[in-house]
């Protein structure tokens, strides 16, 4: 018998172009479920290409995700698709009705065709209410969501809608949260601070000099190779204890870390950073999430830090842009 699929909604960007090639090497058979259905991004992180199977197409359209569900013999779920949270602010509506209701769809699909996982990408910014009311060390999973953005508050609903779909009807929800997230891929489909690393970045490849705006705090930032293994591992270890699981790096950095860790493969690299007068930083942002949990129940570690990370940010970007 044929091993069954795991669709990824959203596998063209940057967390699920790693996750679809981590799945690979881990012989599994992923099948793409993308808007753009780009494969740019696929191919320059290592996705053999040959063998995947790549559908475009939208999670709002619930009869397209249930025939590719039903065509591609999809067993589990790892749902990535949704607005980036600046854009979710921009435009409330559109971004709620695709990260909200997208993910009813998800779970609509799961229930009606007997899907036995749904793994959810979901974010730190559920924790920024609670943090501001209390005072922690380090963000746990105990820590009770209170979301102060559209965005989160978005993600927060369909945690629950996903849980209570779960208990209802025999499936298996997994939430993964995590940090602010950095990679290389399209820039239009960036966070403004995401653009500003991938600007240094592309200036160290070109040899050119830059001068980068860079007016945040300190924060916890994760690789997207780090938050794809999180959400693969989350997707293949089954009977796990918990269902909410922090995939982070502990740790916090700044723009000056980043440019740091840059000159230790472009050391003649003159990007100079300039800091503007309103750090946009959160609460929540300036506390590391305790990633225990997830080391313990799941074997996760992240992998890279921030020199490791630069370096493969570097090779895969002159890949996807030909510098």
């Amino acid at each position: 018998m044929a091993k069954k699929g795991i669709l990824i909604t959203g596998g063209s960007g940057l967390i699920g172009a790693y996750t679809v090639h981590m799945l690979q090497e881990r012989g599994e058979r992923p099948v793409v479920f993308s808007v753009t259905g780009n494969k740019r991004l696929l191919g320059a992180v290592g996705t053999n290409l040959k063998s995947l199977s790549v559908v475009r197409g939208d999670v709002l359209d619930l009869p397209a995700l249930t025939s590719t569900i039903r065509e591609h013999k999809i067993d589990r779920i790892i749902h990535l698709a949704s607005y980036l949270g600046e854009e979710i602010q921009r435009r409330p509506y559109s971004g709620v009705r695709l990260s909200f209701l997208g993910t009813v769809h998800v779970l609509e699909v799961a229930r009606l065709e007997g899907v036995s996982k749904v793994v959810f990408s979901s974010s730190a910014v559920v924790y920024r209410g609670s943090l501001k009311k209390e005072s922690f060390k380090m963000i746990d999973e105990t820590v009770p969501p209170h979301p102060l953005s559209i965005y989160a508050a978005a993600k927060v609903g369909a945690e629950f809608v996903g849980q209570t779909y779960a208990r209802r009807f025999g499936f298996e929800f997994i939430v993964v949260r995590f940090p602010a997230l950095y990679g290389p891929s399209l820039t239009g489909l960036k966070a403004t601070r995401e653009q500003a690393i991938q600007a240094m970045v592309r200036a160290a490849l070109r040899n050119e000099a830059a001068t980068i705006n860079w007016p945040y705090g300190p924060a916890e930032i994760l690789y997207g190779k780090d938050a794809a293994k999180g959400a693969v591992l989350a997707c293949l270890k089954d009977n796990v204890r918990e269902h909410t699981f922090n995939i982070g790096c502990g740790e916090l950095v700044s723009g000056d870390d980043f440019l740091r860790a840059l000159k230790t493969h472009f050391p003649r690299v003159e990007i100079s950073l300039t800091r503007g007068k309103n750090p946009m930083a959160y609460t929540g942002d300036r506390i590391p999430m305790d990633y225990s949990r997830s080391r313990e129940q799941l074997g996760y570690e992240p992998e890279y830090p921030l020199d490791r990370a630069l370096g493969d940010y570097a090779e895969t970007l002159r890949k996807i842009e030909g510098l």
